[in-house]
């Protein structure tokens, strides 16, 4: 792959809004060997993105536990905290380690916390809003155990999770999954009891699904810091219907007076530091640019720049082509940058869009 910074030079060029708050909790004491999820780890959710620790090592033999404030998943600091009631039965740690799970997966599943009985978890200070809630409940050591789960006032109803890793995250086997609604000052409440052996906790999702000023919802975020300061932000306003051709693309926190433009593709991917750049490439697959004319942009004195999205002609590598209703496309923005003087290239996080 050619740095940005090739690219401009061989004659290529001859606050924004954002989803709302989404929670990250992985559950388990800090002091087992499996850890924390990195960031941008998206679990069964469509995105990814920065995980609490959420550390039990002070929880056996309590009836009640508390953590927090949290940070959301883009990483910025919020109001939002977790109330963990045992009813009664009295909290314990477990880690096993699973065998078919590695790296985040591993850090994820294999360390729990349980109550060994029924018992409610209260999450307080989320705004008001539309939520999915990824509620993995998977004994690590056990198939046969499983956990029953409850997100109180949802439409889904009471599911039971247990199994192993083998087949990747599944619905009733990894996690339950749950639509909620949460009213202004209102509490989300998940309840938990045993449906087979014993409860297994291994972490929550709280994953905003309204749209806040835009159709997309953002991923692999927070971006690797600039050399402005910041961390780059994507964003889309507009239209997800196909037919109206309205979207726009933002990108702000960039340094500023720098070279950039917009990358998309139907996939999402992580790699690292692709080509010496100082930041993440969150895309996969068949990658296109924009890079024809006008599409190379200055980030100019404020960081940022922004570009209208013609849906009927969208960069690939054999061509423009056309977005078709019920496809999910992926942008993000490729700009130049400079790392104690010596210049690089980095990354924004990631929009999702998912077209109707």
């Amino acid at each position: 792959m050619k740095t940005l910074h090739s690219l401009l030079a061989i004659g290529c060029l001859t606050g924004a809004a954002t989803a709302q708050t989404s929670i990250f909790l992985d559950i388990g004491s800090g002091n087992s060997i499996f850890g924390v999820p990195s960031s941008g780890y998206a679990a069964a959710a469509p995105m990814g993105g920065v995980w609490n620790e959420v550390d039990t090592a002070s929880i056996p033999g309590t009836n009640l536990f508390m953590a927090g404030p949290f940070v959301d998943s883009n990483g910025a600091m919020t109001g939002v905290t977790m109330t963990w009631d045992a009813l009664g039965n009295g909290f314990s740690n477990f880690d096993e380690d699973e065998p078919n799970t590695t790296l985040d997966d591993e850090a994820l599943i294999d360390d729990i916390a349980f109550a060994g009985g029924a018992s409610e978890m209260r999450i307080d200070g989320l705004p008001a809003g539309n939520y999915d809630v990824y509620t993995y409940a998977m004994a690590p050591d056990v198939a046969t155990f499983l956990t029953s789960v409850e997100v109180v006032g949802s439409p889904n109803g009471i599911q039971d999770v247990g199994g192993d890793f083998s087949s990747g995250f599944a619905q009733g086997t990894t996690h339950g999954l749950h639509s909620t609604t949460v009213a202004m000052g209102q509490s989300l409440t998940i309840m938990f009891d045993v449906s087979s052996g014993c409860d297994s906790i291994n972490g929550v999702q709280i994953v905003s699904t309204d749209q806040a000023g835009g159709p997309g919802m953002n991923f692999c975020g927070p971006a690797n810091q600039n050399s402005g300061g910041g961390s780059a932000v994507i964003s889309a306003t507009g239209s997800a219907i196909v037919a109206d051709n309205d979207l726009t693309m933002t990108c702000t926190d960039m340094p500023a007076l720098v070279f950039g433009f917009f990358i998309t593709s139907t996939t999402q991917g992580f790699v690292a530091n692709p080509g010496g750049s100082a930041g993440n490439l969150c895309l996969g697959g068949s990658i296109g640019r924009y890079v024809g004319p006008g599409q190379i942009m200055n980030s100019g004195a404020q960081g940022s720049f922004s570009l209208a999205i013609d849906l009927t002609s969208v960069p690939q590598p054999l061509g423009p082509v056309s977005v078709q209703a019920g496809e999910t496309w992926n942008w993000q923005t490729w700009f130049r940058d400079s790392s104690m003087g010596v210049a690089t290239s980095n990354f924004s996080d990631g929009v999702q869009i998912d077209f109707l």
